[in-house]
């Protein structure tokens, strides 16, 4: 998506200081199958960067194996003790002169989403004026700003106050909303530390607030795809909650409205649902989350299986006509009426209608009440 070549773009991981406040080594604390500096090499190599540098200063020999096997450049630092801003400036007089940006990402910020990368450099391509992109959640700006190489020389004459951020306040800056909240998740902290393991346990289902930010990014051009999509998350979560009240049955609430939200992000091309789950996949979202988008046309569960997240969202889509929530057999009528003279697609609509039936009739069944009252 955007305009710059990935050579021309540079990666810094600030990686050099004592970890004071943490009982361990921030960079090698493991979070899932990777240390925290794994993660970061991880993310910019994802995300195609080939100029990634590694600041190391503190235990550089123990980093060094990750930086290298990552085949990220490793730039040992030893006046770290002055300040995480020196880190910046050394890292930024080792990118090459041929990079037109670059991010900067301290390596206790290690569960960035790739897809972040992505949305920054739309940013910066849509964004001339700009001398940076700082990426938020909530409101909240957090990590990994991406910077012109512009600013390379206020940077490197910078006396230090305020840091990066000292340098950014004086630049031209616009904050990007990015469908992360781990851009704003640090491990500075022991507890701090605990909370990003348990983040990272569900690091591939976004949580709504992301899958808003996500959905508008995507289909933003497209109010109708919006406001639909929304429409659907509102009637999945409402059944969502309708089966675990009935049953006791945990479901997924995160998962069956992000993927209500993001049902139709590939609406437009030809077999969209698979083309929308292949996304999702590529961005390294859950599997689960994209089966539920490559399913959401169709859907002919078991008997003898429990209603799934999956379904839920299934059916909601059949309940929402554009952005109205309606009876079913409304909705599917007029479809078929559409196709007066159309034996063929008639049929195919009176497939769908039969699915689409079945799966409301477990679910009432279920809940043990009609559908109609969460219209």
């Amino acid at each position: 998506m955007s305009k710059m070549g990935r050579r021309q773009i540079g990666a810094i991981i600030l990686s050099a200081g004592r970890s004071t406040r943490q009982n361990g080594f921030k960079p090698a604390l493991a979070i899932g199958p990777n240390t925290a500096l794994e993660h970061c090499l991880r993310l910019f190599a994802s995300a195609g960067l080939e100029n990634v540098v590694a600041v190391l200063g503190h235990r550089a020999d123990e980093l060094l194996p990750a930086v290298r096997k990552a085949g990220a450049r490793p730039v040992i630092h030893s006046d770290y003790d002055r300040g995480m801003f020196s880190s910046v400036q050394a890292g930024v007089a080792a990118l090459p002169g041929t990079v037109a940006a670059f991010f900067v990402l301290p390596v206790d910020i290690p569960l960035v989403r790739v897809l972040t990368i992505q949305v920054l450099l739309d940013r910066l391509s849509a964004n001339p004026e700009a001398d940076a992109i700082v990426p938020a959640f909530r409101d909240r700006t957090g990590h990994p700003p991406l910077i012109r190489a512009t600013l390379r020389g206020k940077i490197a004459a910078h006396e230090g106050t305020r840091g990066l951020r000292g340098v950014l306040e004086q630049s031209a800056v616009v904050s990007a909303a990015v469908p992360d909240q781990h851009i704003l998740v640090d491990i500075d902290t022991p507890a701090q530390y605990q909370r990003a393991v348990g983040l990272w346990q569900r690091h591939g289902i976004p949580v709504p607030g992301e899958a808003r930010i996500l959905l508008d990014w995507v289909c933003g051009k497209n109010s109708d795809i919006v406001a639909h999509s929304r429409a659907v998350a509102g009637i999945a979560e409402k059944l969502a909650d309708a089966v675990h009240a009935a049953t006791g049955i945990p479901l997924d609430t995160d998962l069956v409205v992000a993927g209500a939200l993001l049902h139709d992000i590939a609406k437009g091309h030809p077999d969209h649902a698979a083309v929308g789950a292949s996304q999702l996949r590529s961005w390294g979202f859950a599997v689960a989350l994209a089966n539920i988008v490559a399913c959401h046309a169709d859907w002919d569960p078991a008997d003898s299986t429990p209603v799934s997240e999956a379904e839920l969202v299934y059916l909601a889509d059949k309940l929402v006509w554009d952005s109205r929530p309606g009876p079913l057999d409304a909705r599917f009528q007029a479809k078929y009426e559409r196709f007066a003279g159309d034996p063929e697609s008639r049929q195919a609509v009176m497939q769908r209608w039969q699915q689409a039936k079945t799966v409301c009739r477990r679910v009432e069944l279920v809940i043990g009440r009609p559908i109609d009252p969460f219209l």
